[in-house]
């Protein structure tokens, strides 16, 4: 049963029916193998482990031996071997995939449903069934307002983790939740940016995607406000000359939904186009002196660091109007970073920036810790006492 999701289309009420006559027959097989409670699945997308998923996972299996932690992911990513050498890895889609979905007590996934072979079967059943524990570890901190995300549409959700405290008081107000499911405890992600390792003499650009150039021909991507100003920001000679005075290298890296327009950036002369394989996106915000980015939520990581960011926003009215209904998040306000509209005048904050040797000001790392309240490398381990304590009430 490679890849269920193939053989079970969303357009016939039959097989929908036959798919779930089927669950219903295996679970019972599958809550007697994988209906323990020291069972966790863990997931992200289904063929990557960079994320909250993934080093949550690697929390459990080093230093959680009571738990047994499976990661869902493809046996082609390139997160594959990666996961197999921590710990339990299971093809994304396979047949022990389906059976632990459905047998499995505690599922964990950065994104809301990326342990489900089948998005649409496992809505309908967390409509219906109560006693899993169903845990949201998120991508990135929420800033905007996310429809999806509200209570209505998740109501079986046990745990909703946040990794800033304003945001959590956000979620916890406006999006329905029953009392204690938004968690605030921070990102296990952050329980690693703090490594010892040594910055390198990197700036950092990571612009976000566009719903509305999603599927988008090369062409047309190439004719977006996206584009030209991209390009043009990395190809001011006055940008490239003072990364270059300064000795610093440009890196780009593309979100992973716009990836596949990486050819669109490889010409650019001076910058270094990262992809997806290379590297992971925490090594890079731990390597790099600076930070450039649009509307990313990356950048709340960054300034977990206390490290200097510039918010290069020139589409504000397309992107709050076509991508994201703006939320509780006021980039200005915020004050954890500065935000231009044109690249010449970021270019002149940048260089302000190497002459303060990448310093931040008192003022910013002020505004920097109401967002961040723990800065003592347990996320992962105040998560998995949650985890633990609703399990208990099971």
């Amino acid at each position: 049963m490679e890849q269920i999701s193939r053989y079970i289309k969303i357009d016939s009420k039959f097989k929908y029916f036959i798919f779930i006559a089927i669950r219903l027959l295996l679970l019972p097989i599958a809550r007697i193998f994988y209906g323990s409670k020291k069972i966790w699945v863990i997931c992200e997308r289904g063929d990557d482990a960079q994320d909250n998923g993934f080093v949550f996972f690697e929390y459990l299996t080093k230093s959680q031996k009571t738990i047994k932690p499976v990661f869902l992911i493809k046996k082609q990513s390139p997160d594959f071997d990666k996961v197999r050498a921590i710990g339990k890895a299971v093809h994304f889609g396979s047949f022990k995939h389906f059976l632990l979905c459905i047998g499995s007590r505690v599922k964990i996934s950065s994104n809301l449903y990326g342990y489900a072979p089948w998005i649409v079967l496992e809505k309908y059943y967390r409509r219906n069934k109560t006693k899993d524990i169903h845990v949201f570890l998120q991508h990135g901190i929420t800033k905007n307002s996310h429809a999806s995300f509200l209570a209505g549409c998740n109501n079986s959700l046990s745990l909703f983790v946040t990794g800033a405290f304003p945001e959590y008081v956000y979620i916890r107000d406006n999006y329905g939740y029953e009392e204690g499911v938004v968690f605030y405890s921070g990102f296990p992600r952050f329980d690693n940016l703090y490594n010892g390792k040594e910055q390198k003499r990197e700036l950092l650009v990571m612009p976000t995607w566009r719903t509305y150039l999603k599927g988008s021909s090369i062409d047309k991507f190439k004719e977006s406000n996206f584009f030209k100003h991209w390009t043009k920001l990395l190809t001011n000679p006055d940008f490239v000359e003072t990364c270059k005075k300064n000795n610093l290298t440009i890196k780009l890296y593309l979100h992973h939904e716009i990836q596949c327009y990486s050819e669109c950036f490889s010409n650019l002369s001076d910058i270094h186009l990262v992809n997806y394989s290379e590297s992971t996106v925490q090594k890079l915000l731990i390597e790099s002196k600076a930070l450039i980015t649009d509307y990313s939520s990356v950048f709340f990581d960054f300034a977990y660091l206390h490290k200097p960011i510039l918010f290069f926003q020139f589409d504000e009215n397309e992107y709050y109007t076509k991508h994201y209904e703006k939320g509780y998040f006021d980039y200005r306000k915020s004050n954890l970073g500065d935000v231009y509209t044109n690249d010449n005048a970021l270019i002149n904050q940048l260089k302000c920036i190497f002459e303060s040797d990448f310093d931040v000001s008192e003022a910013r790392n002020k505004s920097i810790d109401k967002y961040f309240v723990y800065h003592d490398n347990k996320n992962c381990e105040r998560i998995y006492n949650k985890i633990i304590s609703l399990l208990r009430k099971k």
